[in-house]
């Protein structure tokens, strides 16, 4: 990260939840999305998913990142305007030598709050191919 820009969600963990709402996958606020982000560019090998790691958890989100084939996959879960600044961070905030060249993003399954964020071994059997 070459500290250009604070995604605004920084500092937030966790939106508040409604009274009596049980922690679980089912129960995601209705603003929450899950999300694949698959990440092309020169993203192996230059220490780009711990960068990742590092936005993601400042935007609050819970998931994974991982290299894949030859790119990475991102598994992202949390409020809707939280991953579109992830995202723009992602395209805009990660410095040299990492480069990203290109995202593609698709729905994904929910991870239960308090997951975190964690980076997941090479080739994790958890993440789609493209």
């Amino acid at each position: 990260m070459n500290g250009k820009r604070v995604p605004p969600t920084a500092g937030r963990t966790e939106p508040a939840q409604r009274t009596g709402e049980a922690e679980s996958a089912e129960s995601a606020e209705p603003a929450d999305r899950a999300e694949f982000i698959r990440v092309a560019g020169r993203v192996q090998g230059v220490g780009f998913r711990a960068s990742a790691q590092q936005l993601a958890l400042a935007c609050g989100l819970r998931g994974w990142v991982a290299n894949v084939g030859r790119g990475v996959v991102i598994h992202a879960c949390g409020p809707g305007e939280w991953i579109d600044a992830f995202v723009r961070a992602l395209r805009e905030d990660i410095g040299p030598p990492a480069r990203v060249d290109g995202l593609q993003r698709e729905p994904a399954e929910w991870l239960p709050r308090g997951t975190g964020f964690r980076i997941a071994p090479t080739d994790t059997p958890l993440a789609p191919r493209g």
